[in-house]
């Protein structure tokens, strides 16, 4: 039995979580006690069905994961690993399913970079409040090491998802997948957020299209000063993705700014802005994109 685990059950957390136990596979949480206390007593409803899934406490030390799939806030992220270290070995493979290009990294000031494969997910439209989370697309998780090559890794988590029926690919040339990803949530997860607008409006609303385009844009140019090498072509890709998607569907950053969450602008404008300034590369709409979300998460703590 492959010992899978989760850390972080947001809309992306539980609905491969859902899926994975759905194909006969049960993750295990890893959470702390309040949250145990609350996700015992609530569950999780997931396209109207109840899950209860097994909850372990970060102080348990005898349980060596197979795989943990980390689904946290990206501003929780460093303190969040740290719940996990009990349950990683030698052999203990980790996979982001967080947006952003860093998140790895990150993890691997911790863990080591031996134990992660690089990865994100692309086309679930899950929406969650509260315990309750529905979504009509599953989604596609896309991974691969940074070399290209398989592994022991890579041959597991292809295993395991033909095990239970999700949708994957894998890359060969996944830091450049990746980027893509973060072009695409650069644009459409900032400015579907400071519009109030769901995926609908991209489509039939040139003005808005235009806006999210110029911001995905300054991410191609700075992949291009980087050597990662995107074109414009790739956000033709994405349109591609989004007439796909529920048109009354909303990003998880609008979700987060309908229940005045915190946002991970900084993670997405605040790292295009960075990389901007070091590399040379003017990025006028994202600079324009962080201060508004910045205002908006302002105006939400009032």
């Amino acid at each position: 039995m492959k010992k899978v685990m989760f850390l972080g059950m947001g809309a992306i957390g539980a609905g491969f979580a859902s899926q994975l136990y759905n194909g006969g596979v049960k993750p295990i949480v890893i959470c702390n006690e309040e949250r145990k206390k609350r996700y015992k007593k609530d569950g999780f409803i997931i396209n109207k069905k109840r899950y209860d899934f097994e909850y372990f406490l970060p102080e348990i030390t005898d349980y060596k994961a197979d795989i943990i799939f980390i689904a946290v806030k990206y501003q929780n992220l460093k303190e969040s690993i740290k719940l996990m270290k009990n349950f990683i070995n030698e052999n203990t493979i980790i996979v982001s399913l967080m947006n952003g290009i860093d998140s790895e990294a990150i993890i691997a000031e911790t863990y080591g970079i031996e134990h992660l494969v690089y990865s994100f997910v692309i086309g679930i439209d899950a929406v969650r409040e509260n315990n309750i989370l529905n979504f009509a697309s599953n989604g596609t998780i896309i991974f691969g090491n940074k070399n290209g090559k398989e592994d022991y890794k890579t041959n597991f988590i292809k295993s395991l998802f033909n095990e239970t029926g999700v949708d994957y690919k894998l890359s060969d040339e996944i830091l450049k997948k990746l980027w893509w990803k973060f072009m695409v949530n650069v644009g459409i997860n900032q400015v579907s957020s400071i519009l109030n607008a769901p995926y609908g409006v991209f489509v039939n609303c040139k003005e808005s299209s235009d806006l999210m385009e110029e911001a995905m844009k300054e991410v191609i140019d700075l992949s291009i000063a980087m050597n990662i090498n995107l074109d414009y072509s790739a956000i033709d890709e994405f349109k591609v993705v989004l007439n796909k998607l529920k048109p009354e569907g909303i990003t998880s950053m609008l979700q987060d700014v309908k229940a005045k969450r915190k946002t991970e602008v900084e993670m997405l404008a605040g790292k295009v802005i960075d990389y901007g300034k070091k590399y040379n590369v003017e990025t006028p709409i994202n600079n324009y994109l962080f201060k508004m979300l910045k205002a908006i998460e302002f105006i939400n703590k009032v």
